[in-house]
């Protein structure tokens, strides 16, 4: 993405969206809070620091994939940062769309409410953790709307690794508070992505 130039409608919307995404994750995060006060000692934890894993990964990695643009790194053919801004909404509705889909139970951190129950019907059909997908879809996004195709390449596979963490982590505490009913849903789902993981 050059800079210094008159915006292009790639750009405008790129940072609308990038805008957008900001401030839904402000948002999510002062829900989750407010959620975790009134949910206190009623609730396990078991986040062995996944969340900071995930915060600080992620903006090192979208941060590398800025430099890279401004450097002009790994440019890729004109309409494909087009496709980022594709990309990155879709993420956006799918991770806040499984968010709003958990309600009460999500959470910023790894915390299992006392009362929490196995959700199967929407995005949870097809797979266990599709906010960390939307997530992922959003990053990648980013990258690919950069125009840079290394910096996309270093957000993949970089938060992939921090989300494959984070699931670990996560699927530990649901099975020991939920047990057999979340092993039965995770034989016929997938963690991320349909078919493949």
């Amino acid at each position: 993405m050059k800079v210094g130039t008159r915006m292009n409608i790639h750009q405008l919307i790129f940072w609308l969206l990038y805008v957008v995404w900001l401030g839904m994750e402000f948002i999510v995060i002062m829900h989750a809070r407010r959620l975790r006060k009134k949910q206190s000692g009623s609730s396990t934890k078991a986040d062995k620091g996944s969340i900071w894993f995930i915060v600080i990964g992620m903006y090192i990695l979208i941060a590398i994939a800025f430099f890279l643009s401004v450097q002009g790194l790994g440019l890729m053919p004109g309409w494909v940062p087009y496709l980022g801004n594709v990309i990155m909404a879709f993420g956006i509705f799918m991770r806040y769309g499984a968010i709003t889909q958990l309600g009460r139970f999500f959470s910023t951190t790894v915390q299992v409410a006392s009362d929490q129950t196995v959700i199967h019907s929407g995005w949870y059909r097809l797979v266990r953790h599709p906010a960390y997908t939307g997530g992922w879809l959003i990053a990648v996004g980013l990258g690919v709307g950069l125009d840079t195709w290394i910096g996309t390449l270093i957000i993949a596979v970089g938060l992939f690794a921090i989300y494959a963490y984070r699931i670990s982590v996560e699927e530990q505490a649901l099975v020991a508070h939920l047990g057999t009913a979340y092993r039965d849903y995770r034989r016929h789902t997938w963690r991320m992505f349909p078919g493949a993981w």
